[in-house]
């Protein structure tokens, strides 16, 4: 004889467990700050530290780059890229700055200052607020796949994907830094353009299998003005 009450209940744990399967989330920030950063500095860790109060705040989506160029004092940072590097020194020319250094804080793409200043970046949010949201985004999940519609606009642009872990600590064992542990934010592992977009009304579908079998904790999506210049519109995505 069937038992109709086992299979109810077979039916209800795999509907469970398809539905808990992936259950990412969304949203999309005022603000946008860039910290490039590295464990060879030790003036870095106060900006380390900043950075993890600033991400506190749902407004704001913070990102912490770490670069190479310090590497050589006697500790090569775990996170560091070289594509970070690159992606500071084009900050550079774009901002005229004189030099890259660290720690270094960028907001929005408009306006750069030492990140350990948290009177400047107090003073930049309030200047630069709402900067993300210049280009309004919807979004919808369909099953590991994130839409994102992009209204009809006069504004063209860069789309990059950052992949990010929410938390890293880290022992440093040498360099300018030798005995601390610093817990790093929001940690870049992965920077990729993924769409020259012309400002046509579009929808951008992004897979996250790949995101999600690396083992990252989210990404965020930056539309970008000529790549380097200002920042339009971003969401975070958290898995």
């Amino acid at each position: 004889m069937i038992n109709v009450k086992s299979i109810t209940l077979l039916f209800i744990f795999a509907l469970a467990t398809t539905s808990s399967a992936f259950a990412g989330t969304a949203r999309q920030p005022n603000a946008v700050v860039e910290l490039f950063t590295s464990q060879g500095c030790s003036s870095c860790p106060p900006a380390d530290s900043l950075m993890g109060e600033l991400v506190k705040n749902p407004d704001v989506l913070g990102l912490s780059y770490a670069v190479t160029y310090w590497d050589y004092i006697g500790w090569k940072d775990v996170f560091g890229r070289a594509e970070n590097d690159e992606r500071q020194v084009k900050y550079r020319d774009k901002l005229d700055a004189r030099y890259v250094y660290t720690p270094q804080m960028i907001i929005g793409g408009s306006e750069h200052f030492v990140g350990s200043n948290s009177a400047k970046l107090e003073d930049s949010l309030r200047d630069h607020k709402g900067h993300a949201k210049s280009i309004n985004l919807n979004w919808r999940f369909k099953g590991e796949t994130l839409e994102i519609d992009l209204p009809a606009t006069n504004k063209s642009a860069v789309i990059w994907q950052v992949d990010i872990d929410h938390t890293k600590e880290v022992n440093i064992r040498r360099g300018e830094n030798t005995g601390k542990t610093i817990t790093y934010h929001n940690v870049v592992r992965n920077t990729r353009e993924i769409a020259q977009w012309d400002g046509q009304k579009t929808t951008l579908s992004l897979d996250l299998s790949l995101l999600m079998s690396e083992g990252r904790d989210g990404c965020a999506i930056l539309i970008q003005k000529e790549g380097y210049g200002a920042i339009l519109g971003a969401l975070i995505i958290d898995l």
